[in-house]
């Protein structure tokens, strides 16, 4: 015959096996390593990693503050660039209107002295009505006493460094009406040899 025991007696609880895991073959020193090999990095390289990555973060701001300056210089050198640019563009404009304005100086033809030789050298008996002056070519209209005043403006003229050729293109009688006198009229075509002296 089987006997049950069926008092209610407590079994000792083995502690040294729990889950199938027996501590009793733990080795303490090797428990103590895995801890401190998952522990310490908490404890100091987060720290570290905590003060490389502030560092990293004021590096990170340090170029940061550098970039928004050298774009800040950027933007002002394209300023001064186009401004350079629009300064070159108005220094070509200038020279264009400087080359034009000594070609126009130098192409400039002042009668000053050749109405000057002229006025010194009108006879009394003749006077000048009209005086045209065409590039090269002058042409003087007006009234005399008599022929003789007329050749000799005319020959005055032409002993002048101002004039190259002298020719006398017409004369003409008439009576004037303010005081019923005679005249002639003359029209005088020269050729200018030159404006200055």
């Amino acid at each position: 015959m089987i006997k049950i025991n069926l008092s209610n007696t407590k079994k000792q609880v083995d502690i040294s096996n729990i889950g199938g895991f027996d501590f009793t073959k733990m080795k303490i020193k090797a428990v103590l390593v895995v801890i401190i090999l998952i522990y310490i990095p908490d404890f100091v390289l987060v720290p570290l990693w905590d003060e490389e990555r502030e560092a990293a973060n004021q590096a990170v701001q340090v170029k940061q503050s550098e970039l928004t300056s050298l774009k800040r210089k950027v933007t002002q050198s394209q300023d001064l660039e186009k401004q350079i640019r629009e300064l070159k563009a108005q220094e070509e404009n200038l020279g264009k209107k400087l080359t034009a304005v000594k070609q126009a100086i130098s192409e400039k033809k002042n009668p000053a002295p050749i109405l000057l030789y002229i006025a010194k050298n009108i006879p009394s008996e003749l006077w000048i009505k009209e005086l045209v002056i065409e590039d090269e070519k002058m042409t003087i209209k007006g009234e005399a006493l008599d022929y003789t005043s007329i050749g000799n403006f005319v020959n005055s003229l032409r002993s002048s460094v101002f004039i190259r050729e002298a020719n006398i293109a017409g004369t003409n009688s008439a009576v004037r009406e303010s005081d019923k006198r005679r005249i002639e009229t003359f029209e005088v075509n020269f050729t200018i040899a030159r404006f200055d002296q």
